[in-house]
């Protein structure tokens, strides 16, 4: 019965690790330079967790909360590289602090906002921004579902 396991020398395993890891820097390189980030875009994909962390909000009320305003954070380490940057951090939202968010649900209306009849601009816009995704799709040459 042959083994599944390859024996290498120690000079071997150097070689394909360095083989590895040119490989995977081409990879990410092709990937950055062929690629452009929307002006409109917030985050960088490409400094995930080596230039910058990212830091992820809460949106209460309409608004985005403060960095000052989050009392505890989780941080999302880099699964790539574990002595690096993190990639981001999310709010870690306890029972105590739920009161704005339940205030903000309160305040939206019960009818009206989903009704086509009582907000007929609203769906025009959907509209105008669906044909904007589909035209934006096509120019970067993403293939969306079609039937």
């Amino acid at each position: 019965m042959l083994s599944s396991r390859v024996v290498t020398t120690p000079a071997a395993r150097t070689v394909l690790k360095q083989s590895a890891a040119a490989l995977t820097s081409r990879y990410l390189t092709t990937l950055s330079t062929h690629h452009s980030i929307p002006t409109w875009a917030t985050l960088d994909p490409n400094e995930l967790g080596t230039v910058s962390t990212h830091t992820v909000l809460n949106a209460v009320g309409g608004k985005w909360q403060k960095d000052g305003d989050i009392a505890k954070k989780l941080i999302i380490p880099n699964p790539l590289n574990r002595d690096g940057l993190p990639i981001c951090t999310v709010p870690d939202t306890s029972v105590d602090e739920l009161g704005p968010f339940i205030e903000s649900m309160e305040s939206v209306s019960k009818s009206g906002v989903h009704n086509p009849l009582k907000a007929v601009e609203r769906y025009l816009m959907y509209g105008e921004i669906s044909r904007k995704v589909r035209t934006y799709c096509l120019i970067m040459g993403v293939l969306l579902y079609e039937r």
